[in-house]
């Protein structure tokens, strides 16, 4: 049974950042909580555990390359996800003050639009936005878990064959001798394990913003289309000639192109916020899921399981960033071309004119800018292409 959360009958607006509100809360870096000093305290401790641990699991894999290939890859491959996640984290912490604004202000905006086709809408993005960010969160959990249990799984079946037990943590780390040895190897083991669930809902929470503004955003551009569509709406085209109704119109309109121009203003602001975010992502992504692969051909056992679950939550990450861009793109064309079929053509020069001139202006498609990217499903299968290339190339050298 779901939680009611991921159900239809949960409110509307209480979706609204549902998972990035809980996935930075836990670690006290949502833009909205307030900045007590316990708070802060809690925050930093987390932020120097996740930057420790990215440098103690790289330390451990650049160490071990000559040594042994598949043990640094099996450090490398986790530990580029956590530094690609201390720089997300850092990024929401630097921008806290525009995130804070801007889920403010699309949250006004959102709740102005209260008729039962936009509720439905809200109901239909909202519930998508919090269903696939709990997806990342779902396998992202799993992932660390299942990092977390691999040792003590391993050290059960070694006891079990007259081993000793090997003192190892969830993540290869390179660490002083005295924290592999008791009595501080069970704190050391937990600290570990807390590196890695930091690290989920650090990029649990940075793309839950990133999808969350393109759903929401296209959730206003769709309420817009059809505000413009309802008002340049004529019953009888020939009987239509009132100056009055035209006055009305050309108020509405106004505020309508005033809503759009607030949106691409968002949209830009959105980009500016998130664009180190989605840099970074789109930069590493396949170089993480192609690691991610080789690891599942390099390891047995408990490792392939590892490593698929790794690959699912990384494989929908860089899903849902290039979903949440097409989203946006297409509502930007939706709204084009619902303007241009409508009754535009029926009204006044200056009406026909301000109609062409938001048309022109929905064709310039809004997208949150990224620099060599452009958040798409077509960027998705370029990715996918290269990351087999990638695997290939490895596959022949190793």
């Amino acid at each position: 049974m779901l939680p009611r959360f991921l159900t239809a009958d949960y409110p509307v607006e209480q979706h609204y950042f549902l998972i990035p509100k809980f996935a930075l809360g836990l670690i006290g870096f949502y833009p909205e909580t307030e900045r007590t000093l316990p708070v802060r305290l809690w925050s930093f401790f987390n932020f120097a555990i996740l930057a420790y641990g990215c440098y103690a699991e790289g330390y451990y894999g650049i160490h071990y390359i000559p040594i042994d290939i598949a043990t640094a890859l099996d450090a490398l491959c986790p530990v580029a996800s956590s530094i690609l996640s201390l720089v997300k984290v850092f990024s929401i912490w630097w921008y806290r003050d525009e995130l804070k604004w801007l889920i403010g202000r699309i949250r006004v905006l959102s709740e102005q639009q209260q008729s039962d086709r936009k509720l439905g809408y809200k109901k239909r993005l909202y519930t998508l936005a919090t269903r696939l960010n709990m997806l990342v969160l779902f396998f992202g959990f799993c992932c660390s878990t299942s990092y977390s249990v691999r040792p003590l799984i391993e050290n059960s079946m070694r006891l079990l064959h007259s081993h000793d037990w090997l003192y190892q943590t969830p993540f290869k780390m390179m660490m002083p001798d005295a924290l592999f040895r008791l009595p501080l190897y069970p704190l050391t083991y937990l600290f570990v394990h807390w590196h890695g669930y930091i690290t989920v809902v650090c990029f649990v929470g940075a793309d839950g913003f990133f999808l969350g503004f393109c759903l929401y955003l296209t959730m206003l551009l769709h309420a817009l289309r059809d505000d413009v569509s309802d008002l340049l709406r004529v019953q009888s085209i020939e009987k239509y000639n009132s100056t009055e109704s035209e006055q009305r119109v050309i108020r509405q309109l106004e505020r309508l192109i005033d809503r759009h121009n607030e949106i691409a203003d968002l949209t830009d602001k959105v980009s500016a916020v998130m664009v180190e975010i989605t840099l970074g992502h789109f930069v590493t992504s396949s170089l993480i899921i192609g690691t991610s692969v080789i690891d599942i051909l390099l390891f047995s056992g408990v490792g392939i399981v590892v490593y698929v679950v790794y690959t699912c939550a990384v494989g929908t990450e860089i899903f849902l960033y290039c979903l949440g861009g097409s989203y946006l793109m297409e509502a930007c064309s939706d709204l084009a071309r619902t303007t241009f079929g409508s009754h535009w053509y029926a009204h006044s020069v200056r009406v026909q004119k301000m109609t062409l001139l938001l048309i022109a202006r929905s064709q310039r498609v809004l997208i949150l800018k990224v620099p060599f990217f452009s958040p798409s499903l077509e960027t998705l299968t370029s990715i996918v292409r290269f990351t087999g290339s990638l695997i290939a190339l490895a596959k022949s050298i190793l």
